[in-house]
């Protein structure tokens, strides 16, 4: 568990107070000890009962817009994901437009997305709510991509782990998540 910090100084010890000390799970089982038990949703044919997105989620707003990745006509102000990480995924774009790297977000490919993983039969860690691709366009799996450092520095500081450093074919530019071992 993340340590609250007296005095936090560095956007690290805020990072660590901003994320309510909440360590990122590792594993199924901790990620549903975390944000819930998914499966006590799914229905029989297959899809996710809408007391999850009702019970579970809530929609942040952005500090700037991202188009969407298929159809950059439109833009997000909003993302839905997992109530207990909202806060610190509010805090993360304020940091990201704070620092004037809102630019090097070009789309947004998606957070909250009820599905299996590419190339698996486990659910995806979008379907919690915990997940968010940015990007997708130059960043494929199995791709290094061109994701911005500076962005994956200030993700990796609120506790996410980014899939650009997974390795082979996993390696997943687009994508970060508040998990590990998962």
């Amino acid at each position: 568990m993340a340590k609250k910090i007296k005095g936090a100084n560095t956007r690290e010890e805020k990072a660590i107070i901003i994320s309510q000390g909440m360590a990122p799970p590792r594993g199924l089982q901790q990620i549903m000890e975390t944000f819930g038990d998914i499966f006590r949703f799914i229905r029989d044919d297959g899809t996710i009962d809408a007391r999850w997105e009702k019970e579970i989620l809530v929609a942040i707003d952005l500090p700037f817009a991202i188009p969407l990745s298929w159809n950059v006509a439109q833009s997000v102000q909003k993302i839905l994901c997992h109530k207990k990480l909202g806060s610190t995924l509010s805090h993360v774009f304020e940091d990201i437009a704070g620092r004037g790297l809102g630019k090097h977000i070009v789309t947004f490919g998606g957070c909250y997305n009820f599905r299996v993983k590419r190339k698996s039969e486990k659910l995806s860690t979008h379907s919690w709510g915990i997940a968010i691709d940015l990007n997708p366009e130059t960043n494929q799996q199995g791709k290094s991509g061109d994701m911005h450092s500076a962005i994956v520095d200030i993700f990796k500081q609120y506790g996410f782990t980014w899939g650009g450093d997974w390795p082979g074919r996993s390696k997943d530019p687009m994508h970060f998540q508040f998990c590990t071992g998962y």
